[in-house]
This record gives C-alpha cells, structure tokens and sequence, in this order.
C-alpha cells in the first residue's frame, strides 16, 4: 500500500513532524509508523490511520478513503436527504413512516 504510505508521509512532513514526534502523540510506535509510511505494513488498522490523521490535523474520512476503507458512495451517497441530523427520534420515525407509506403507493401503482 505504498500510496498511502507515500500520502502520510507527506502530511507528515508538510505539517512539520518527526516520525518519534508523530509517535508520542499517537502512541504508535515509529518503527509502525515507518511501516506504514514505506508500505511494509498491509492493510493499517483504521484505529492507527483515524490517530494518524488527527494529530496530522486532517479528516479520518481522507485517509480512510485512500487506504480503501471507505469508498466516495460512502462519503458522499448518489442519495443525500439533509437536515435529518436536527430531527429527534419521533420525528424520525415518522420520517419513515412517510417513506414506507410511498413506497406501498408505489407498490399499488404498479400492481393496478
């Protein structure tokens, strides 16, 4: 996986930090960082990349998108309904309420 090794490699350096740095804030240790950074170390762990990425000041999603973790369906669905974050629990139910309902009518539809 020497892309991605290549990719923290350079967030690390461009954010100024040293591999031992890097490790004392991760609690990694810098021989698995070195690894990971020079592609010895298949397939990361997402809990050392979302580290990695955090002291690195960057979003876990990015880093978990380029060692393959996550896909950008993931990150960004063909499928998006915003605002459903700001309702509560009731709400939500009838939310699915409304969609299960259009989904019978639809159903109906296609059986008249």
């Amino acid at each position: 996986m020497p892309e991605l090794g290549q990719f923290l490699k350079e967030k690390r350096e461009s954010s100024g930090l040293s591999l031992k740095r890097l490790s004392s804030v991760t609690g990694i240790s810098d021989s698995e960082l070195l690894k990971i950074e020079n592609g010895t170390r298949k397939k990361p762990g997402w809990e050392h990349l979302c580290k990695i990425a955090k002291a690195l000041n960057f979003h876990p999603f990015e880093v978990l998108l380029n060692a393959g973790y996550i896909s950008e369906k993931d990150i960004h669905p063909p499928l998006l309904i915003s605002g459903l974050e700001d309702l509560n629990e009731q709400q939500l139910n009838t939310v699915q309420l409304f969609v299960d309902f259009i989904k019978a009518q639809k159903k109906t539809c296609l059986n008249d």
